[in-house]
């Protein structure tokens, strides 16, 4: 079976749209215009490009060479925060922890550390590193192409989170003991040059697209050639589901905007920007970050209390973001541990950071008047 028929058939946030899909289309209105096809088309151009990225290992092997050069288990600690902190906001969350999580294992058992903590906090971080640009993760491309945000409105509204995240980063090294290192023994994975150099280029022009410089259709095309001369089997390993998923959303959010108890429910719930916040961190508890933005963007203008909400309210609970589930799940296959006290400590250490960051949030609101 391909793999994206696989991961469309597993990803269970798909069957839950899917079924809500299915309701609206019996007990409601929808209508193809309620699709955003900007927002699809920039989803598409960047799951492909991130594919080649992981099949091309270039984050792997620049995190390698740079690891290498640690001296101390607090230097490695800190070091595969910070790659997977600003790795996060280039090749989205999920890219980051896809990366990092397997490297991290190996280079805790090389050099004696326990790896729980240090993998809650690695995805806590990749979530608020992926927050600072426009193409970190799929909600932000979907903000900025909602709310029709150009690079340097987006960047300004999200640099004072991504500033007060970065410093919580460089704190959380001090939970850490600063063991000197003896021999850190790693093997730099082999890229292949012409064609990492051909995906840079590439890269340039995708991006260009995804911040509004050039239409979108460009950077889809781009991604398309580059994946046809790069390595064609990229096309039946991009994660499709995230488009579908983004489809379906749309068109049930189409068809909730047109039930007007619901648009009275939401108009209310968002009508001051402490509540869309409020509303963008609870909702994303319960049906996630990437729906609970598509759904408050459709009744409300206060788009940087929902970019605030929804970024923030990745943090919390398993399902808040779906990079937590990806951590755990990438935490079993990396080490055979099917308990659930890996996921009970990710969501204990998520929510002490969710109520600090939501401390955070409502002073960043409070100063941006």
């Amino acid at each position: 079976m391909p793999v994206f028929i696989s991961k469309i058939i597993n990803d269970r946030t798909l069957w839950i749209t899917s079924f809500l899909l299915v309701l609206m289309l019996i007990f409601g209105s929808v209508e193809i215009q309620d699709i955003d096809f900007q927002t699809i088309g920039a989803l598409l151009s960047l799951m492909i490009l991130i594919g080649l990225f992981e099949k091309e290992g270039l984050l792997k092997y620049i995190a390698v060479i740079i690891i290498k050069k640690c001296q101390t288990t607090r230097q490695v600690q800190l070091t595969v925060f910070l790659l997977v902190f600003f790795g996060a906001m280039l090749l989205t969350n999920d890219v980051a922890i896809l990366t990092f999580i397997p490297i991290f294992i190996v280079i805790a058992q090389k050099i004696n550390i326990k790896p729980v903590l240090p993998i809650i906090l690695l995805t806590i971080f990749a979530n608020l590193g992926s927050s600072v640009t426009p193409f970190g993760n799929p909600q932000n491309i979907f903000l900025a192409n909602y709310y029709h945000l150009g690079a340097g409105t987006f960047f300004k509204m999200a640099l004072p989170l991504g500033a007060l995240s970065l410093t919580f980063l460089l704190l959380s090294g001090y939970l850490f003991k600063s063991t000197p290192l003896e021999n850190l023994t790693l093997t730099v994975p082999d890229i292949r040059v012409k064609q990492t150099i051909l995906l840079l280029i590439g890269s340039v022009i995708v991006l260009a697209g995804l911040l509004h410089l050039l239409p979108i259709f460009v950077s889809l095309i781009t991604s398309i050639i580059l994946t046809i001369i790069i390595n064609y089997k990229n096309f039946v390993t991009v994660d499709y589901g995230i488009i579908i998923l983004f489809v379906e959303l749309f068109l049930i959010v189409g068809g909730l905007s047109r039930v007007p108890m619901i648009v009275s429910l939401f108009k209310k719930l968002t009508t001051t920007e402490l509540g869309a916040f409020a509303s963008g961190v609870g909702l994303s508890q319960v049906i996630s970050n990437v729906p609970a933005a598509v759904l408050l963007s459709a009744f409300t203008g206060h788009m940087y209390a929902v970019y605030l909400g929804v970024s923030i309210g990745g943090l919390g609970t398993i399902i808040a973001s779906l990079a937590n589930l990806l951590a755990w799940r990438q935490y079993q296959q990396q080490t055979d541990h099917q308990s659930l006290a890996f996921p009970l400590k990710l969501m204990l250490v998520n929510l002490i950071f969710l109520v600090i960051f939501v401390l955070i949030g409502v002073g960043l609101l409070m100063i941006s008047h």
